[in-house]
C-alpha cells in the first residue's frame, strides 16, 4: 500500500513547484529528510535535503544550517557530493544536491556484510581524498560515517555527503555536540574544539566497520557508547578475527587513537599510505 505523503513532502512540494517535482523519500535522520526529485528545467534527478520542520522554526539553528550548507556548496571535488542550491522559504530550509544512484557504505555492509580488504582500501582512500580537499579549505565534516559515504552504482565512485552539517546541530544543542555516537571522536564527545583530526577518527571507525561489520565500541545505550569513546582504547583491528593486511590494520588503529596527536598527520597522509598499500598489493 502506498504511504500517504509526509508533512515535509507536502510542504516542500508546495515551495519548489515548477522547479522541482518530488518523487519519493530517500531517507531521514536527525539532521533532515532527503527526497528524490526531478529538476524540471534540466530534466535530471536531484536529491533535496530539508531541515526537519520542528527544527526549522529555531532561528539560530536555521541560520547555522544555511551557513554550513552554503560553505559546503563551495566544495568542488570528484569525491564530494555537489550542492547546487541552498534556500530558505517560509518554514522550510533545504538544499538541492546531485542524486547519486547507488547505496551508502552503511547499506552495503548491512546488506552484504564486511567488504573485501581491497574494496575497503579503495573506498577509504577516496574518502580520505575528499576530506583532505575539504580540510585544505577549512571545512571539517564532523560526522564521517558509513551512511554519509555514497557508492555510485555505475562507476563505483565514492562520494562524501553532508560536509559540516553536523556543526549546525552542535551549536544549537544544549551540550554543544552533535554526531553519530559510534563514530564520534573523544574530543567531539567532550564538546571540545574540533579540527581535521576528529574526522580522521571517524574515518578510522568507518574503516573498522567496513572491514569487520561491527563498531569499534558497542553498548546497550548511547551513553555507554559515548563513555567508551572517551575512556577505552579501541580494540586493535587485528584482534577481532578479521583478516586485514598488517599495515592497513595499523593505519586504522592509528586513526582511532584517543589522543589526536597520535593519529596520522592528515587525511592527505592517510590517502597516500593507502595508495602505497594498493600498489604493493598489485
Amino acid at each position: 500500500m502506498t504511504q500517504p505523503p509526509t508533512a515535509e513532502f507536502l510542504a516542500l512540494q508546495g515551495v519548489v513547484a515548477g522547479r522541482f517535482s518530488l518523487e519519493r523519500e530517500l531517507g531521514r535522520g536527525g539532521m533532515g529528510v532527503v527526497f528524490l526529485a526531478r529538476d524540471v528545467a534540466l530534466d535530471r534527478p536531484v536529491a533535496i535535503k530539508v531541515l526537519p520542520l520542528a527544527l526549522a522554526t529555531q532561528p539560530d539553528l536555521r541560520e547555522r544550517f544555511l551557513r554550513e550548507a552554503r560553505t559546503a556548496a563551495k566544495l568542488s571535488h570528484p569525491n564530494v557530493v555537489p550542492i547546487h542550491l541552498v534556500e530558505s522559504q517560509g518554514d522550510l530550509v533545504y538544499f538541492v544536491m546531485t542524486f547519486v544512484d547507488g547505496e551508502t557504505l552503511g547499506q552495503r555492509v548491512r546488506r552484504a556484510g564486511p567488504l573485501p580488504p581491497s574494496q575497503v582500501t579503495r573506498v577509504v582512500q577516496e574518502v580520505a581524498w575528499a576530506l583532505a580537499y575539504a580540510h585544505s579549505r577549512g571545512v571539517v565534516h564532523r560526522d564521517v560515517k558509513p551512511d554519509n559515504i555514497l557508492l555510485e552504482g555505475a562507476t563505483n565512485r565514492v562520494l562524501v555527503a553532508d560536509f559540516g552539517i553536523a556543526a549546525a546541530f552542535a551549536d544549537a544543542s544544549a551540550d554543544g555536540i552533535s554526531g553519530t555516537p559510534e563514530f564520534m571522536s573523544p574530543e567531539q564527545v567532550l564538546g571540545a574544539p574540533l579540527d581535521a583530526r576528529s574526522d580522521l577518527y571517524g574515518l578510522g571507525a568507518t574503516a573498522f566497520y567496513a572491514f569487520s561489520g561491527r563498531f569499534p565500541f558497542e553498548g546497550a545505550s548511547v551513553t555507554e557508547v559515548l563513555a567508551k569513546q572517551v575512556t577505552e582504547p579501541a580494540p586493535p583491528l587485528a584482534s577481532i578475527g578479521v583478516v586485514v593486511p598488517r599495515k592497513l590494520a595499523a593505519l586504522v588503529d592509528r586513526c582511532l587513537a584517543k589522543d589526536p596527536a597520535h593519529r596520522p598527520a592528515s587525511a592527505q597522509s592517510v590517502g597516500e599510505q593507502l595508495g602505497v598499500a594498493i600498489e604493493q598489493r598489485r
